[in-house]
């Protein structure tokens, strides 16, 4: 599909939202009236703001909630945040200073004993916090918490960065699903999957004063109907336009756009129990046909960068990895022949021992992005005669956990907490939590292995470049591209931009100029 086709149907849409808006805007509780009241539209949703529910936490963390013990800053570097600072000890223990003369939203002081009972609930209850941490017990020293380790983790300050972390009051929380206490500046006063949540202002911040009085968050999973919705006046800023449509609405001078680069990857799983994928010569000639240039030129309006492994270029534990499977239509089709694929019966689908080469994609709506790069891809593979069917599900995570899928098309933060070690071992090793295709090899969860113990910074990053060109030459995954994170608003939005995690949005500066 070229760019030029995309913008077209974009100017059509558009259009069509003028005339619809034209009319007048709503007149019910949706169009927010005082400048302390910001309404934000969103694809994404969850449906928890427990931290130690799956990824949870970034939308507590996102929507000033929760806060944790350390945080990233512009650079990915780690700062304190409810933690005052950090030493360590040994190799397996750690102790972290815990700031004083904060309150949660109950107006309860968080001391360090709170502090562990919440981090130990998380360990408790969620699988990645417990592997990712490795923390074997925490002992309260006053004002000061001591991590003892199963094992080295170099990497503890930045796996406290995880939303995972963020600190809640445990007894002081009767539902953490839908109304955990926290220490950030906004207090959810009501919250639900489907409509309207709402969040009022903490008055009571340790960090300031907190400009915004009311923040309103709703779910629109459609990227055209959120663009309405901005036009419209219903909302203030929105997460998930399509990138042809937002490259029309930045122009005008009504909105303003905040974006940044992140280590956000649409990625492609290939599901190796499936017969035909577990065969590393059927996995490489897919990738031959998949045009990382073209889609996110084309396809996604510049709003990307062509990956190569999971992690950006410009990382220094991304920038030496090669991709030795990269677009190549006559390549592809000389391996698909010599792996005795054919067109036998001239139904325009190849076949192998009387079986069409027919694999299900599957992927979901809520990133505008997937459904359009899941229609190239269909479209791309079609052309030398592999059939695929997408189903596009709200029900990702229970797809990809079951197993139900050939392909899939996703969307991961790459490096959330300013290190590769994390998504490495939840992605590439064997079973892990993130490997839903099933991938293994055993030199690769030996690197891990070596790499989790390993405190050279330098060390470390040659390790994660020779674990990312095993994967790739394997041809394990399909990293396709590295996104930008955008926000579209209205232009008197202060003290709201883009951030490269991805999980740090509302804060105590922002409000409606």
């Amino acid at each position: 599909m070229k760019k030029r086709k995309i913008n077209i149907m974009a100017l059509g849409i558009l259009t069509c939202f003028l005339i619809l808006t034209g009319c007048g805007k709503s007149n019910d509780d949706t169009v927010w009236k005082s400048k302390e009241e910001l309404v934000f539209g969103t694809t994404i949703s969850t449906k928890s703001l427990d931290p130690a529910q799956g990824y949870s936490g970034w939308f507590t963390v996102r929507y000033g909630v929760a806060e944790t013990l350390f945080k990233l800053d512009d650079a990915m570097e780690p700062i304190p945040w409810l933690a005052q600072g950090y030493e360590a000890l040994n190799t397996t223990t750690w102790r972290i200073e815990i700031k004083e003369n904060i309150y949660f939203q109950n107006g309860v002081e968080m001391t360090a004993k709170k502090v562990k009972e919440s981090l130990d609930r998380v360990i408790e209850l969620n699988s990645r916090a417990k592997s990712t941490l490795k923390i074997k017990n925490i002992e309260v020293d006053g004002k000061y918490l001591i991590f003892n380790m199963e094992e080295e983790n170099p990497t503890l300050i930045n796996d406290l960065c995880d939303p995972f972390a963020a600190i809640i009051d445990v007894n002081g929380t009767e539902t953490p699903d839908s109304n955990p206490v926290g220490t950030g500046p906004f207090i959810v006063e009501k919250f639900t999957t489907i409509s309207s949540s709402y969040l009022t202002r903490n008055n009571n911040y340790w960090d300031g004063d907190v400009k915004l009085s009311n923040l309103k968050i709703i779910p629109i999973s459609d990227s055209d109907t959120l663009a309405m919705a901005l036009q419209s006046g219903e909302i203030d800023i929105a997460q998930g336009i399509s990138t042809s449509l937002m490259a029309l609405l930045k122009e005008n001078d009504d909105y303003k756009l905040s974006s940044i680069d992140t280590s956000r990857a649409i990625l492609m799983y290939f599901n190796e129990n499936n017969s035909n994928l577990n065969n590393k010569n059927v996995r490489k000639a897919i990738n031959m046909l998949i045009n990382k240039e073209e889609y996110a030129k084309g396809l996604l309006n510049g709003n990307a960068t062509a990956a190569v492994g999971p992690f950006p270029k410009n990382t220094t534990y991304g920038s030496n990895v090669t991709d030795n499977s990269s677009y190549n239509k006559e390549e592809a089709i000389r391996i698909l022949t010599k792996e005795g694929y054919s067109d036998t019966n001239g139904d325009g689908i190849l076949d192998k021992d009387g079986e069409n080469l027919t694999l299900k994609l599957i992927t979901y709506s809520a990133r505008a992005e997937l459904p359009t790069i899941a229609q190239a891809l269909q479209a791309d593979l079609k052309e030398v005669g592999i059939e695929v069917s997408i189903e596009i599900s709200e029900n990702i995570s229970d797809i990809l956990s079951k197993g139900s899928f050939d392909l899939c098309l996703y969307s991961n933060v790459t490096s959330s907490t300013g290190e590769p070690l994390s998504y490495l071992n939840n992605a590439m090793r064997s079973n892990g939590e993130l490997n839903y295709g099933n991938y293994s090899n055993m030199e690769v969860d030996m690197l891990l292995d070596k790499m989790q113990l390993e405190f050279d910074i330098e060390e470390r990053n040659n390790l994660a470049e020779e674990i990312v060109q095993k994967v790739l030459d394997d041809d394990g995954y399909n990293f396709i591209a590295h996104l930008k994170v955008s926000f579209l608003m209205k232009n008197n939005v202060v003290g709201f931009k883009a951030h490269p995690t991805d999980y740090y949005q509302f804060n105590k500066d922002t409000y409606i100029q």
